[in-house]
C-alpha cells in the first residue's frame, strides 16, 4: 500500500508536467504565428484550426517528455523509498524546457530562411561550411542574443514548472475513498491515456494525427506552425529515414531493366548511361560558338521576371537579356533541390537528386557520369574550366568538379576577396578574375565556362547602396507582398547586385567574344521570406535564359518546362552536329514535356507540389530516382 502510495502522488504530477508542456507548445504556437502572421494577409479564420490541430499533436510530443519524466522519477519510487523522484523530475523537465527553448528561438530565423520549420536542410547542414554556417549565424541572424535569449527562456519556464508542481496540491492516497478500486483501475486508465495522448487525442490509428496528416491547411505558415519543434525534428528523422530507405539499391538487374523501359530509355542497353542515349537531329545553331558560358546564380530566384514583380527592376540587366532578339526565357524552370549543392551534383552528374551526397561517392572519383555537363561539353570539342566565388574546400567542390571532367578550376582561395565574407568573394571579384582569363584567351579556343556566384548571401554585408542599389525608388514600388524594412531591402539589393555584376560580365565578355552563348539560372530559390505566402512558381523556380547571337526567343514558349539535369543535353541539342549522340536521362528542353525535382512536377507550364502529384508522375519520379541511386551507388552496368 506504501508503494503505490508513492506511485500515485508521483504519477499525479507527472500528469501536471504533461499538462504544463501542452501550454508551454501552445504558447510558442500561438507566438510563432504571431510573429510570421502578416503572411495570412489578414486571414485568421484557420488559425483556430491550425492551434487546435497542434495542440492535438502536441500531445505526442509533451507524451514523450512526460514518459521520460514518468520513467526516471514515478516507477522507481514504486521500490525504492528514498527515491529523488522530484529532484529528477524537475531536472529532466528544466533541461527539456531549455532545449526546447532554443529550438523555438532558432525556429524564428530558420523559417524566415527557410519557409519552414526545421526540415531536411539541418541534415543537408551537416555537410556544409560549418565555420561560415556558424559566422553567418551570428552576424545575420544574431545567434548570440537569441542563443542567451532562449536559455533565459527555459530557466523562467522551468521556474514556472517548478511552481506549478509545488503550489497545486496532488491527492493523498490516504485520502482516496476507494484505495482497492483505484489501485485496479490504476494501470487500465494509465494505458488508455497513454493511448489517447499517442495518437494524439484518439484511440485508434484512423483517427490520430501525425506531422504528415497535420498539415490540412491552406497555409503554409499555419501547417509549419502546426508542427513543435519537437515534431518537425521528428520530420526530419522521418524524411531522412524514408530517404534513405528509398535509396536502398534492393532491386534485381531485371527489375532494373523493367524501370528503365519504364523511364522510357532501352532496357536491351548493356549499361545505364547507354539506356538514355539520346541524338541530335537538327542542331539550334549551325555554327558552333567558341565560348560557353554557364552563369548560376546564387539564391538567384525566378520571382523577379514575374509579371507580378517585374515592375520593381531589381533585375533590370537579366530582364533585358530575357526581352532581347537573342533570347531565350524559360519561364517554368526548377533547381535540382533546395541548395546549392544539389545544383552543381546535378548539373555535374545530370542525376535528379535522391538525397545521397553524390559529390563524396566512391564512384563518383573512379568514374565519369555520361550525363554530366563537363563529360558532354569535352565530348563537343571544349575544354572546360570551373569558376567558383566561394572555397574550394567546400563540398569537395573542387575535387568532384575535376573529377567529373574539368580541366581547370578555379575560385576565392586564389582571387583573395576584399571583404569579410565567410563564404568567398564578392562576385564583382569572381567576374574580374573571369574576365582576365577571357583576355589570355587564344583566338580559336574553344572554352566551357560555368561560373557559380555566391553574394546573394547571408550575411548580406555588401553595400549595395554605395553601388548604386535604387533603394527609396524600390521601396515606393513594392507590393504588399514584401516587407518595407531596410533587411528587406538590402536582401532585395543583394540580388540586384548578383544582376548587376552578371550584366556587366557578360557585356565584357561578349565584347571580347562576340560569339559566345550564354546560359543563366539560379541555384535555388526559396532564401528570400515575402511577407505574404506565395506559390510555387514564386518560392521555388529558377530562371533559365539563353542569350548569344543565333539564339531565338521562339525557342521556348509559356508551356515550356525544364530542369537543371536537362541543361546539358539543351546544350547538346543547340551545339552538337546532327547525329552527335549524348546521354541524358530526361529528354532536352527542347524535346521534353515535363520536369521535376524531390518535391516538385512541372508539365505544360505549371508547378505541382509533391501532395498534389498524381499516382503515376509520382511513380515515374520516383523510378528515375531509382535509376540515379543505382548509378551512383552500384554504378553504370546494368548486371550486378
Amino acid at each position: 500500500m506504501e508503494y503505490f502510495a508513492r506511485f500515485f502522488e508521483n504519477l499525479q504530477r507527472d500528469l501536471k508536467a504533461f499538462l504544463y508542456w501542452c501550454l508551454v507548445f501552445t504558447i510558442f504556437r500561438i507566438a510563432f504565428i504571431w510573429i510570421y502572421s502578416s503572411q495570412l494577409s489578414g486571414d485568421y479564420a484557420d488559425v483556430p484550426m491550425a492551434l487546435f490541430l497542434g495542440a492535438r499533436l502536441s500531445m505526442k510530443t509533451a507524451g514523450v517528455i512526460s514518459l521520460v519524466g514518468f520513467v526516471l522519477a514515478s516507477l522507481p519510487s514504486i521500490i525504492i523509498k528514498k527515491w529523488p523522484a522530484a529532484k529528477l523530475r524537475k531536472l529532466w523537465h528544466g533541461l527539456a524546457l531549455v532545449f526546447f527553448s532554443i529550438c523555438f528561438m532558432a525556429r524564428i530565423p530558420y523559417y524566415k530562411i527557410f519557409n519552414a520549420a526545421f526540415n531536411m536542410m539541418l541534415i543537408n547542414g551537416a555537410h556544409d561550411d560549418i565555420k561560415a554556417i556558424f559566422v553567418t549565424a551570428i552576424e545575420e541572424y544574431q545567434l548570440l542574443w537569441r542563443l542567451l535569449a532562449a536559455i533565459l527562456l527555459g530557466l523562467v519556464l522551468s521556474y514556472g514548472l517548478c511552481l506549478f508542481l509545488r503550489k497545486t496540491s496532488v491527492i493523498e492516497f490516504k485520502d482516496v475513498k476507494y484505495k482497492t478500486v483505484t489501485m485496479v483501475l490504476a494501470l487500465p486508465t494509465v494505458v488508455a491515456l497513454w493511448v489517447f495522448v499517442r495518437f494524439g487525442g484518439s484511440f485508434d490509428y484512423n483517427d490520430s494525427i501525425n506531422w504528415l496528416s497535420a498539415a490540412r491547411l491552406n497555409s503554409n505558415l499555419l501547417n509549419e506552425a502546426i508542427l513543435d519543434d519537437g515534431q518537425a525534428l521528428y520530420r526530419v528523422r522521418d524524411i531522412k529515414k524514408k530517404q534513405d530507405a528509398a535509396n536502398k539499391v534492393d532491386f534485381t538487374s531485371e527489375e532494373l531493366r523493367g524501370i528503365i523501359a519504364a523511364c522510357g530509355g532501352n532496357k536491351n542497353a548493356a549499361s545505364l548511361d547507354e539506356a538514355f542515349l539520346r541524338t541530335v537531329k537538327q542542331p539550334k545553331l549551325q555554327t558552333q560558338p567558341n565560348n560557353i558560358f554557364l552563369i548560376i546564380g546564387e539564391s538567384f530566384g525566378n520571382w523577379p521576371f514575374l509579371p507580378k514583380f517585374a515592375h520593381l527592376g531589381i533585375v533590370p540587366k537579366m530582364q533585358d537579356l530575357m526581352n532581347s532578339e537573342h533570347g531565350a526565357y524559360i519561364s517554368t524552370m526548377l533547381p535540382n533541390g533546395g541548395n546549392t549543392v544539389t545544383a552543381v551534383n546535378g548539373l555535374l552528374t545530370g542525376l535528379p537528386e535522391t538525397g545521397i551526397y553524390v559529390n563524396y561517392q566512391p564512384i563518383s572519383y573512379k568514374e565519369k557520369y555520361a550525363a554530366g555537363i563537363a563529360n558532354i561539353m569535352k565530348r563537343l570539342g571544349y575544354r572546360t574550366v570551373f569558376w567558383y566565388g566561394g572555397y574550394a574546400g567546400w563540398e569537395d567542390v573542387k575535387k568532384f568538379a575535376e573529377a567529373q571532367g574539368f580541366d581547370e578550376f578555379h575560385c576565392a582561395d586564389e582571387f583573395g576577396t576584399d571583404t569579410n565574407n565567410v563564404w568567398g568573394c564578392d562576385d564583382a571579384v569572381l567576374f574580374k578574375n573571369t574576365e582576365g582569363y577571357l583576355g589570355k584567351q587564344q583566338k580559336d579556343d574553344k572554352v566551357f565556362h560555368m561560373i557559380l556566384t555566391m553574394s546573394n548571401h547571408a550575411p548580406y554585408i555588401i553595400d549595395v547602396d554605395k553601388l548604386g542599389f535604387p533603394r527609396e525608388a524600390v521601396r515606393g514600388k513594392l507590393p504588399v507582398d514584401i516587407n518595407k524594412d531596410n533587411n528587406t531591402l538590402t536582401e532585395l539589393g543583394h540580388i540586384w547586385y548578383g544582376d548587376k555584376t552578371m550584366g556587366e560580365f557578360i557585356a565584357n565578355a561578349k565584347q571580347l567574344l562576340p560569339d559566345s552563348l550564354f546560359v543563366i539560372t539560379g541555384d535555388h530559390m526559396e532564401r528570400f521570406t515575402f511577407a505574404v505566402e506565395q506559390d510555387a512558381r514564386v518560392m521555388m523556380s529558377v530562371p533559365c535564359i539563353f542569350y548569344g547571337a543565333g539564339v531565338s526567343p521562339s525557342w521556348f514558349d509559356a508551356k515550356s518546362v525544364g530542369s537543371h539535369i536537362q541543361i546539358a543535353g539543351t546544350l547538346a541539342e543547340i551545339l552538337g552536329p546532327e547525329g552527335f549522340t549524348y546521354a541524358s536521362l530526361q529528354p532536352s528542353m527542347f524535346d521534353g514535356d515535363a520536369a521535376f525535382n524531390e518535391r516538385l512536377y512541372a508539365s505544360n507550364g505549371e508547378i505541382t507540389v509533391r501532395d498534389k502529384i498524381p499516382e503515376n508522375t509520382k511513380k515515374y519520379i520516383a523510378d528515375m530516382r531509382k535509376l540515379a541511386a543505382w548509378r551512383v551507388i552500384k554504378g553504370n552496368s546494368i548486371e550486378e
